[in-house]
């Protein structure tokens, strides 16, 4: 069924690049121009001014952005299907930072020594320890993520700070809205760490931490259908959602009913993972010096201050937490600053290969009622050692 799902997924991204080859040939044949292929994940919006400004700068280059699916999982395996297979198609790639060793040793993605300059010291996190290998950096980095409590201001007028605070809320609210986390299972790796964040900062066992997280999913009876839980948040029928910080310009929009009456909450967690995102370039692209290119432009600070004010992504660049045009359009950022500098990567996590199936069917026998939450704690037990 997954490689079903993989090579489903490839067709799609094929398709989606192939459409238009014809007018993309003409164009560099009339023109000379490189069209540099960059896929993302579709959540990210396509930061159309900084294109438009590279394009501009660049008229021998076009950048095309290809999309790639939400859940971590499924990116993954449509990444290493094509990067193993060595397809030259895609020219830089989005990655996550837990990614890099697996890329780097796998000799998917081209390191950037001598290309890129690169200076650990301008991030607030240890960029280097996450993108780099043997000292050297692999990819570009361009921003980060996190799990916050987005919650209705006019429904809720304060978040409590510990686990047990929000436990209660949502067990004894009279609010006339469900007070649910809004968790979903559409995205399971995830879903995985967040138990992990959750068993550690309430310092219970995995068995309870399941309990806890399938009583706050609002729909767990399948773990293969996806519940829009984002959707129910922005049309008003739901008062918390727990989510990545950004989803606010979504749940901000001019379309959600519910703008203008959303705050956010970091959570209470003692080791918070934060997701670091990056660019790297393809071993195997044709068209390796227009991405250094690219990759060169984005490095900017201007640039990321822009990608960060456009995605909601929360910026890698220390001095960028005080930008008043970041503030304006992302508010949130600045206080999730403090659990930023101290959070963990998702790469400390050993969590793939057989150990990821492993987990992943256990989950899915334990949200579809087949198991018990002792087992499968003790699944997560054993495996976690």
């Amino acid at each position: 069924m997954k490689k079903l799902l993989i090579l489903f997924l490839l067709a799609s991204v094929m398709l989606s690049m192939c459409s238009g080859c014809t007018v993309e040939k003409t164009v560099e044949s009339a023109q000379a121009v490189t069209v540099l292929k960059v896929i993302k994940p579709n959540y990210i919006s396509d930061f159309t001014q900084n294109i438009a400004e590279f394009n501009e700068a660049n008229p021998d280059i076009q950048v095309k952005f290809i999309d790639a699916p939400t859940s971590t999982e499924k990116r993954h395996q449509l990444y290493v299907s094509a990067l193993s297979g060595k397809d030259s198609s895609i020219d830089i790639y989005w990655i996550n930072d837990e990614w890099t060793k697996e890329f780097v040793e796998q000799k998917y993605i081209k390191a950037l020594d001598g290309e890129i300059l690169l200076d650990n010291s301008r991030y607030i996190i240890d960029a280097q320890e996450r993108f780099s290998v043997n000292d050297s950096f692999y990819a570009m980095p361009v921003g980060m993520d996190t799990d916050v409590i987005f919650y209705r201001s006019d429904k809720i007028h304060n978040v409590p700070e510990t686990w047990d605070g929000i436990i209660n809320l949502c067990c004894n609210s009279d609010f006339g809205l469900p007070i649910k986390l809004g968790l979903t299972t559409s995205d399971i790796q995830d879903m995985m760490y967040n138990i992990i964040e959750i068993k550690e900062a309430m310092g219970i066992s995995y068995a309870e931490t399941l309990n806890l997280y399938k009583e706050f999913i609002e729909e767990y009876k399948d773990i293969e259908n996806y519940t829009d839980t984002i959707a129910a948040f922005k049309i008003g029928s739901a008062a918390m959602l727990m989510g990545n910080s950004s989803l606010w310009k979504k749940l901000n929009g001019d379309t959600s009913a519910v703008k203008g009456n959303i705050m956010v909450a970091s959570l209470p967690n003692k080791n918070q993972f934060v997701r670091s995102y990056a660019l790297a370039i393809n071993s195997n692209s044709k068209n390796q010096e227009a991405a250094i290119r690219f990759l060169d432009f984005m490095n900017g600070k201007e640039q990321q201050r822009r990608l960060s004010r456009d995605t909601s992504l929360i910026p890698i660049i220390r001095e960028l937490y005080d930008d008043e045009m970041i503030l304006d359009a992302n508010p949130h950022v600045k206080g999730i600053k403090q659990s930023v500098q101290n959070s963990s990567s998702f790469a400390t996590v050993s969590i793939n290969g057989e150990n990821l199936k492993k987990l992943e069917e256990a989950l899915i026998k334990f949200f579809n009622n087949e198991e018990t939450s002792m087992n499968t704690g003790k699944i997560f037990e054993d495996l976690m050692q």
